[in-house]
């Protein structure tokens, strides 16, 4: 069975390369691999074109730069393969991944989500309805496209369609259009297939409460308007996240003063949630170095049980 794998390039000289040799060595051998040069301006392009000269099942598709987002999205539309995953530039898969994730795709489900470890889930089948909630909250690697596996005809352009300047949280509304879009449960794999390269996005962008607001739009206009209610609290899980992420970038006049944390006071009011103790002392704190100080304090003292602020406690 043939499994697509779309890559979009960009910029992507230094790691490209070792990327696509780790597609090309898979113990599936039945892959189609397209790769979208989303207008390098380095040598990327080059590289994917000479490494298309080696192997048949590469393709490469050249556009002019639209954007991570879009790139995939021409990728899907070029892919080949009744399964598809999605690998970044700077990444690579376990040389059996494509192996591992399709042997536990089936007839009844569209999607298999590697590394359900990070939910806390075994190899298995998660119920559409429990995954939808986990969705909506973000846990573990719900929220990146990488590392899982999509029957690709319940990929459409609705999932794709985002304003190119979401540059953060752009995978996670990703996963929520799909996730209600398919009615089908899914298949899990207790296992990381995924190598991860260096994170280069999450580590320069700063959250401000203006973005937060314009993802929470793209959030609530991405759930069914007739469930809305039903996953708002899992919304607040994720909202609180990416206020407290605001704080720590934002002075607390700005912050505190916006529509995004009035909206979140408003819900967290109609669930009857209320903020734990230590995120309350977190969003106390006088100044945003004192913030900034708590929050690296948190992430050395969970040890992994326990997310930034706390984020898991109502």
């Amino acid at each position: 069975m043939t499994v697509s794998i779309v890559v979009p390039v960009y910029n992507a000289a230094d790691t490209i390369a070792a990327c696509i040799d780790s597609l090309c060595h898979q113990t599936h051998t039945d892959v189609d691999i397209v790769l979208v040069d989303d207008g390098s301006p380095d040598e990327s392009g080059r590289i994917c074109d000479a490494k298309a000269q080696q192997d048949s099942r590469i393709r490469v598709v050249h556009q002019p730069n639209q954007g991570r987002t879009a790139a995939r999205w021409r990728g899907t539309q070029q892919a080949a393969g009744e399964w598809l995953t999605y690998v970044d530039a700077d990444d690579q898969l376990r040389v059996d991944g494509i192996e591992r994730l399709l042997q536990n795709a089936t007839d009844d489900t569209d999607i298999v989500l590697g590394n359900s470890a990070s939910i806390g889930y075994p190899t298995g089948t998660v119920p559409i309805e429990l995954f939808r909630h986990l969705t909506v909250r973000g846990e573990g690697t719900i929220g990146v496209p990488w590392g899982s596996l999509y029957r690709h005809s319940a990929l459409n352009a609705h999932q794709f369609d985002l304003p190119r300047e979401i540059i953060n949280g752009e995978d996670y509304l990703f996963w929520l259009r799909l996730i209600f879009q398919t009615q089908k449960d899914v298949r899990t794999l207790h296992e990381s297939i995924y190598l991860k390269g260096e994170e280069h996005t999450s580590n320069v962008f700063r959250w401000t409460t203006e973005y937060c607001e314009r993802l929470n739009r793209l959030r609530m206009g991405s759930i069914p308007s007739d469930v809305v209610d039903d996953y708002l609290g899992d919304t607040l899980i994720d909202r609180i996240a990416n206020l407290f992420a605001a704080t720590l970038d934002e002075p607390r006049s700005v912050w505190q003063d916006s529509v995004f944390f009035r909206e979140i006071l408003r819900d967290m009011q109609h669930v009857g949630m209320t903020f734990s103790p230590r995120q309350r002392l977190f969003l106390n704190l006088p100044s945003r170095r004192l913030r900034r100080l708590y929050s690296w304090w948190s992430d050395c003292h969970s040890f992994g049980a326990q997310p930034t602020y706390f984020l898991n406690e109502r």
